[in-house]
């Protein structure tokens, strides 16, 4: 039946309907315009967050259908679930998606039987069908938290499941139904919010999973009264995601049983081990995942047989590979990285970055360095040999400062996204967290370090404290440190030594600190030890951060006092002026 012969025959209460939906969709367009200049960033997430569910709010209002209201009901109520997990990061709410799932399947619409193939159904008890559609409606908003944990991921996911969840619920469908509707409007809304929703570098963060995780498992559901809807929809979501789903059950056993966890989405932490950019593997995942879920829906509805289904699989494997051979030869013959003397910057966003370091910590495999330079240390670079050579050699490099992120700006070779050390170690800290990996901290002035540990802890509870020490050491005991940071296990070493002493310091005893990742992190202690205050929003904005800490610490104007230097040196680069050659 194709798209005209469906518009002639829908129910009126459709037609107006999807005139209401269009008229909500045109207002959030026009919110997301008129606002996107004057809020920051985070407010704009916010303000566009709260607009999806108010959409959706609405448009659950004008449904005709009792079981699209309760869907939409219970999908809204997911989402406030969402927010109080983000903001009560020392419970774990999500059993409460199993509660929500109960409710729906008392209340609305039920998996009472399954369709397969050859016309054939599957009839279930009741106690079946009431479990079955409990966990169907409350692990789809925690899978899709996990998907979210790599940047990129969920939207990507997202994208294609309701894509493809318009197709079979149209050619499933005798007409406009309410799954097809449902399907559509999800459809709507996402493209709407492109923006926030699809985008490599970018989470969706835990409200709009759980939102759209409910969404998903309902809209499937409403299929289940015409029976080959229902059950074309569950053998697309379950092969769509049946990768993750092996990835998790493994990580699940493998954290049960081994000393050496698995972790979650093995297949594009491995992607990016080999050296696969993460747009790339994103996009790699997300093609298996949306390959496997076509072909088995198309195979269950009879499009395909199963030879056809193997030779197509063949096929796009093939082309997969080939993807996957030529990003890495991309990767490893060509750098796009802004570079500014001995600096050569990873041009990544902060949500890449951390997800880059997860892999590592999953790994396991040998230590690594994060290096955040500012203006200062790029002009340091020019005459610190062994500086130079540090950062050259660092896992990751982080622009810090705003005087770095205008040189490379203008000497054209901007940068995507500023991250703050101190902003990055926060992050890692809560990524630390949710994950258990234990944290050492290294450096500071005496107690500055363990009271700094012990306010990121309560920030952070599931922090793991794996040790802390000063750092007026003398260098005779490096060795009985690294000692006691292997010994503990240490995932991630946050070192305060100052620059550059907590870069040699590092570098000289890499070899020592078994698989950790090491960062050195400069004042950061004192700025969550409560020693000195961040700079506001509105400082941050102006990029006035390092004047604002000047005034806190009077004693580096004779640091920012070197930045005219660094302005006209950079100048001069932009003049070919500049004899500077990188050491030999």
């Amino acid at each position: 039946m194709n798209s005209l012969s469906l518009l002639r025959e829908a129910d009126p209460g459709y037609v107006r309907i999807a005139a209401l939906v269009a008229v909500i969709l045109v207002v959030c367009a026009v919110i997301q315009r008129s606002f996107r200049r004057d809020l920051e960033r985070d407010q704009y997430y916010y303000l566009r967050d709260i607009s999806i569910m108010a959409a959706w709010a609405l448009i659950g209002i004008w449904m005709r259908g009792a079981p699209m209201k309760l869907a939409i009901t219970a999908a809204i109520i997911a989402g406030l679930v969402g927010f109080c997990q983000k903001v009560a990061r020392n419970w774990d709410l999500r059993f409460c998606y199993l509660l929500i799932g109960l409710g729906v399947s008392l209340l609305g619409p039920r998996i009472t039987f399954v369709g397969l193939p050859h016309g054939e159904f599957l009839y279930l008890s009741g106690f079946s069908s009431v479990l079955l559609s409990m966990l169907w409606v409350g692990l789809f908003p925690i899978l899709f938290q996990a998907f979210d944990e790599i940047p990129g991921m969920g939207g990507c996911l997202l994208l294609v499941s309701w894509v493809l969840l318009v197709i079979v619920t149209a050619l499933s469908s005798k007409g406009v139904s309410d799954a097809l509707m449902m399907s559509v409007c999800g459809l709507a809304v996402l493209l709407v919010f492109w923006s926030r929703h699809v985008n490599v570098y970018r989470r969706l963060g835990t409200p709009l999973s759980a939102l759209w995780g409910t969404l998903l498992a309902g809209a499937s559901m409403l299929g289940s009264s015409k029976g080959v809807a229902f059950s074309t929809v569950m053998i697309l979501s379950l092969g769509l995601f049946a990768i993750p789903i092996l990835e998790t059950s493994l990580s699940v056993l493998s954290a049960a049983f081994s000393p050496k966890p698995l972790g979650n989405m093995i297949v594009y932490r491995k992607l990016v081990v080999k050296g696969i950019d993460h747009p790339t593997a994103v996009f790699i995942v997300t093609g298996l995942c949306t390959l496997c879920g076509a072909s088995i829906a198309t195979l269950q509805m009879g499009f395909l047989d199963p030879l056809s289904l193997l030779l197509t699989l063949l096929f796009v494997g093939a082309g997969v590979y080939i993807t996957v051979a030529r990003a890495r030869s991309r990767e490893e013959g060509t750098s796009t990285h802004p570079s500014l003397w001995g600096i050569t910057v990873d041009n990544y966003s902060l949500d890449y970055a951390l997800g880059r370091v997860g892999a590592w910590i999953a790994a396991k495999d040998t230590a690594r360095v994060i290096v955040t330079p500012d203006a200062l240390a790029a002009l340091r670079s020019r005459r610190d040999k062994k500086y130079c050579g540090i950062v050259s050699r660092a896992a990751l490099v982080l622009p810090d400062g705003s005087g770095l992120t205008w040189a490379m700006r203008f000497l054209g070779t901007p940068v995507q996204e500023q991250i703050p050390g101190v902003d990055f170690m926060e992050h890692l800290c809560r990524q630390a967290a949710s994950h258990g990996w234990p944290v050492y901290f290294l450096g500071g002035r005496p107690g500055v370090a363990e009271k700094a540990a012990r306010k990121i802890r309560e920030k952070y509870p599931g922090l793991v404290i794996a040790g802390y020490k000063d750092g007026y050491f003398h260098s005779s005991e490096s060795e009985n440190i690294c000692e006691e940071i292997r010994n503990a296990e240490s995932a991630v070493l946050f070192a305060a030594l100052g620059v550059p002493k907590q870069e040699y310091w590092i570098s000289d005893n890499l070899k020592h600190l078994g698989g950790a990742v090491c960062m050195g992190v400069g004042g950061s202690f004192d700025v969550h030890s409560g020693g000195l205050s961040r700079a506001p929003a509105r400082w941050r904005k102006w990029k006035l951060e390092w004047l604002y800490r000047t005034l806190q610490e009077p004693a580096r104007w004779r640091r920012v006092a070197k930045l005219p230097l660094f302005v006209l040196l950079v100048f001069l680069k932009k003049l070919r002026l500049d004899a500077w050659r990188p050491p030999v």
